[in-house]
């Protein structure tokens, strides 16, 4: 086999984020009592959280500010008159407790793990991604679990790479696999450390970025064609 090791990005590639977060961010409106039009709202949050995300991933602001500075965003943004402390709490509560799969994530995992170690590597806050994990059905599928949050460097960075391999004893490049759905995050982070990238493209969404990734799946089975 090429690959010994394969890194799972958590968040659009093995966890249903978009069902985690929708559910969380009524949950928590809902908590404090904000009416009005939940898809107009949920747009605005959305754009605010994809920005402050790109940010956290350049290492221009930390997970701990990242955590509350958006519901800032957000509350200042709509005009409402609320505690973004206590709204980014609440929200992190909700989101903590969603351990929804996407469509073939523990077949591929169960499937895999007999012959590589599959690890998972996320940019996601540690204490909503340790909760959602040890309440799903892959609470026990991954020889390693590296969270940005507690390395102090989020992938694209290299250095986030570099912990890993640590970990993992220092493997050749060429023996390591990065299956993620964030072209930013997986798919730059892998190239530009120089090892094969996977990258995981449900939405079959258009790829501009100027290179092409190792691998491209619609499916999660079809890396058993892969590997």
């Amino acid at each position: 086999m090429k690959f010994r090791y394969i890194l799972f990005d958590a968040d659009g590639t093995l966890f249903d984020y978009e069902h985690a977060e929708l559910r969380a961010f009524k949950k928590t409106l809902q908590d404090f009592d904000i009416n009005g039009n939940i898809d107009i709202l949920h747009a605005s949050y959305k754009e605010i959280n994809y920005a402050i995300w790109k940010d956290f991933e350049e290492h221009k602001i930390t997970a701990s500010e990242l955590r509350e500075e958006r519901f800032r965003r957000f509350l200042s943004k709509e005009q409402l008159l609320h505690n973004s402390k206590k709204m980014s709490e609440t929200y992190i509560d909700h989101l903590s407790k969603s351990t929804a799969l996407l469509d073939g994530a523990k077949e591929i995992i169960n499937y895999l793990s007999t012959n590589y170690s599959v690890c998972l590597i996320t940019n996601g806050l540690a204490d909503v991604q340790y909760s959602r994990i040890r309440k799903s059905e892959l609470k026990d599928a991954f020889d390693h679990i590296f969270i940005s949050e507690e390395i102090g460097f989020p992938k694209p960075m290299k250095e986030i790479f570099d912990h890993v391999f640590k970990i993992l004893d220092y493997p050749e490049k060429e023996e390591v696999l990065i299956v993620g759905d964030s072209f930013r995050s997986d798919i730059v982070g892998g190239k530009n450390y120089g090892i094969s990238t996977c990258w995981f493209n449900p939405k079959n969404l258009v790829n501009d970025n100027g290179f092409e990734p190792d691998y491209e799946i619609e499916k999660l089975q079809e890396l058993r064609a892969i590997l």
